[in-house]
């Protein structure tokens, strides 16, 4: 019965999704793919209202996105969260680098759909930020970041993205500091809504069994009580490193994390597929990759080494990241940076590649077999002006692709004399 399940989930994943797109008379963009089988609606609402608009009053964007739902002019906190059980629906925020997203999961019978648009129009049209919801945020955050200080994985993280985006919007943690937070203030917050959190900023996906024309109204419902506004402008693309930089932090561990990596790409990169296909064989296959094989099979110097791309819009970062014993850290980075350079300047086998191939192309299925992975998909082709066949078209992409192709893109993009090698942990 479950074979039979997975056969029929991955039969309907593999069939070309339909996205219908449209703009609202507000101006938000609107994304939508109707599933039929489920009676459910997945609606995410995707603003350019992210850290990346901070400026200066680094995790303002953080804030503000998190206290949207704590109150609004007509419910106060316990009557949201309230009205939302009481329909079985799902209300949550996220905010990043690029979007702040205000998602809703909710059953697509009338009456519970109804009312649970009614909520969600509300709490994001005409939220009320409150004094005492914004010193509960600050102080819950605050003690997140204090936590983050004691992991030296979160030091690493933060200690490489300063390095990779030095002197750009994307550099600091959507979370702020200390400093920063303590001067954010209610007006603040109230500034950053009414400047980012408009129609013309907005990009709208749902996914669910409901006809184009519910999702019309649904679409406008939103829209049309948000003032109109003008669309956030990109920040420019991060700049490629100009030289190497080896940095150490010391902290009191028994474990050196190391991290190397690189200015990345976005998702209109033209190298794009043969650099994700080339990271899959190289660092993303987790034990079966090439990396991986080199460091914890061959050498037992890691549990797990591993690489990958974080896309952004204004181009993200080539990391390889792996945790290994003080007294391993040099030899592990001295081979993971050999077996990169390897990779890099030789194509590899006929065999990996087709391996390579059939892991992206077996498992893409499965991928886009659920709505929520659907709405992610819907959600970043929006946001980011991917071609509306993006899923469609994404397994020929891959199958077409050439070992010197991938050789030759990683050449181009990663420079070995211009990387960062960070360590984290008791020896330099």
């Amino acid at each position: 019965m479950k074979a039979l399940l997975l056969l029929l989930i991955i039969g309907n994943a593999q069939a070309k999704l339909l996205i219908e797109t449209w703009q609202t008379p507000e101006g938000a963009s609107v994304f939508f793919t109707q599933t039929k089988g489920l009676p459910m609606l997945d609606i995410a609402l995707n603003f350019a209202a992210a850290s990346a608009t901070d400026s200066e009053q680094f995790g303002l964007s953080a804030l503000t996105n998190s206290l949207i739902g704590s109150a609004t002019k007509y419910q106060n906190e316990e009557q949201i969260i309230n009205g939302f059980e009481s329909l079985g629906a799902q209300f949550s925020t996220d905010s990043a680098q690029d979007i702040s997203t205000v998602s809703l999961r909710t059953l697509t019978r009338a009456p519970i759909l109804q009312k649970a648009l009614e909520i969600f129009a509300e709490v994001i049209t005409l939220p009320s930020f409150q004094q005492s919801h914004l010193t509960r945020e600050k102080r819950q955050t605050l003690q997140t970041i204090k936590a983050l200080e004691q992991s030296p994985a979160s030091v690493a993280e933060l200690a490489f993205q300063r390095a990779v985006f030095a002197g750009h919007p994307y550099s600091h943690s959507s979370l702020g500091t200390e400093q920063t937070l303590t001067a954010i203030t209610l007006a603040d917050l109230q500034r950053h809504y009414k400047k980012y959190y408009v129609a013309k900023n907005l990009t709208i996906a749902l996914v669910g069994d409901i006809e184009k024309t519910l999702a019309k109204q649904i679409a406008r419902q939103i829209s049309h009580g948000l003032n109109i506004g003008k669309k956030t402008q990109a920040n420019a693309d991060v700049l490629p490193l100009k030289k190497s930089q080896n940095l150490h932090i010391k902290f009191p561990s028994k474990q050196t994390h190391l991290l190397i990596g690189q200015v990345g790409i976005n998702r209109s990169h033209a190298d794009y597929y043969p650099l994700y296909l080339g990271n899959h064989i190289f660092g993303g296959i987790g034990l079966t990759s090439i990396l991986g094989g080199e460091i914890r099979e061959k050498k037992g110097l890691a549990y797990s080494a591993y690489s990958y791309f974080a896309k952004m819009q204004s181009r993200g970062y080539f990391l390889l990241k792996l945790q290994t014993k003080n007294s391993q850290a040099v030899e592990a980075k001295n081979i993971a940076l050999g077996t990169l350079n390897k990779f890099i300047s030789q194509p590899i086998s006929a065999k990996l590649l087709q391996s390579g191939k059939d892991n992206i192309i077996g498992g893409f299925a499965l991928q886009t077999a659920s709505n929520s992975n659907i709405l992610g998909y819907l959600s970043a082709i929006g946001f980011y002006n991917l071609p509306l066949n993006y899923l469609n078209n994404f397994t020929d992409k891959i199958k077409n692709i050439s070992a010197e192709e991938i050789r030759k893109a990683f050449a181009r993009l990663v420079k070995m004399d211009k990387l960062i090698v960070l360590t984290v942990g008791g020896k330099s």
